[in-house]
């Protein structure tokens, strides 16, 4: 089905379940994986004396937890690549499914409020503007099991 994954992965809480789903597709589609994290020049810079640059450790960092995902794959039994590529996240991630000839993208949801939504924009949102394939939008589970007991109801009384 999946052959060829595109994983948009940035470490996140939201970006680990995206992984987790990912692992569990490719897995069972026996697909490639291509873990890859962008990082946004326009929040990432450093202005000094007229000069921008984008400090050394960040690339240092994410290529660390990209290799960890890589890892993880290869462990499941797949076959992962990764990636830092820079500019802005959505047309990153666009690009470089079609480059690839990805089937699927796959993004974390970070939940955030309308304001922030409104204010910050949202990469899978985006994504879905201009799509070259299928995407997944993994989000979290909510938990359905619930640590309150509910309620005793009394019992109705019956009259004789």
């Amino acid at each position: 089905m999946y052959k060829k994954i595109l994983l948009a992965f940035d470490g996140s809480p939201d970006g680990r379940e995206a992984l987790a789903q990912a692992e569990t597709l490719a897995s069972r589609c026996g697909a490639t994986v291509h873990l890859l994290a962008i990082v946004d020049a326009a929040e990432s810079m450093l202005i000094g004396e007229a000069m921008t640059y984008i400090p050394q450790n960040q690339q240092f960092v994410m290529q660390k937890v990209l290799d960890e995902g890589v890892k993880r794959f290869q462990r499941a039994g797949c076959i992962a690549t990764s990636e830092i590529r820079y500019g802005r996240p959505a047309e990153q991630i666009v690009l470089s499914a079609r480059e690839m000839g990805a089937k699927l993208i796959v993004v974390g949801h970070r939940d955030q409020g309308t304001l922030a939504r409104w204010l910050n924009g949202s990469v899978g949102e985006s994504i879905l503007h201009q799509p070259p394939c299928s995407v997944l939008i993994a989000v979290k589970p909510q938990r359905t099991a619930s640590s309150v007991a509910p309620i005793p109801q009394p019992k109705a009384r019956r009259k004789a």
